[in-house]
């Protein structure tokens, strides 16, 4: 959408391309929406704390100092989940998030004086279900990505405990989100919100780790 002198936009113009960018992240006034079912939690996926991300106000690629919690995206591309491309529609438009309801793409100061305010995560999205609660807490403290990046320094040196315990919490990640679905009944399309992306993952894109799946 190109804009001009004599046509500037004032009002949306339903051209998508805010949607085709990804899915919005979730802050604490969305959370009625959630509890409420108006945004699924089985939609939602965790970029956690020390996970490398693209700032979308200031471009780039930074590392997280706090975790974001967003819309996931469509399989193999980027467009948020939730958008229908044939009508070029919200399916969830009735709830979208604050985020969507605040973006003007001819005037971006409101979303930029957002943006980064008030994010929800799942510590608050969780804190009443203490079971969960403390999975995930286990989880996180299992699985730091700063004890990881230690790790990954530490087997670069050639340190065979580094290399060892490295692939020991690979495989705790892996395992744990196959438990949570058989074990605690949870549906497996929560294991992204709750635990974050898989290392196996993560490691190989931010750390240059390979990692081989083996019976």
């Amino acid at each position: 959408m190109h804009r001009t002198e004599e046509s500037p936009l004032s009002k949306c113009q339903r051209c998508g391309t805010c949607c085709k960018k990804g899915g919005p992240a979730l802050h604490i006034e969305d959370q009625p929406i959630i509890d409420r079912g108006g945004i699924p939690v089985t939609s939602l996926f965790t970029i956690r704390k020390g996970e490398r991300a693209f700032d979308n106000i200031n471009g780039g690629m930074i590392g997280l100092t706090e975790e974001i919690v967003k819309i996931k995206s469509v399989p193999g591309a980027a467009a948020c989940m939730h958008f229908n491309e044939a009508d070029m529609s919200c399916r969830i438009y009735d709830h979208r998030p604050v985020e969507c309801r605040t973006l003007e793409c001819w005037n971006t100061s409101k979303i930029k004086a957002i943006y980064a305010q008030t994010r929800l995560n799942r510590a608050l999205m969780v804190q009443k279900i203490t079971w969960l609660a403390e999975l995930v807490q286990t989880h996180e403290d299992r699985c730091s990505l700063e004890r990881i990046q230690d790790l990954v320094q530490n087997r670069a040196s050639d340190d065979p405990a580094a290399a060892s315990e490295l692939a020991e919490i690979i495989n705790y990640d892996f395992h744990l989100r196959h438990l949570a679905a058989e074990k605690g009944g949870l549906p497996s399309e929560m294991a992204d919100f709750l635990f974050g992306r898989p290392l196996a993952e993560i490691i190989p894109n931010q750390f240059g780790v390979n990692v081989r799946k083996t019976d």
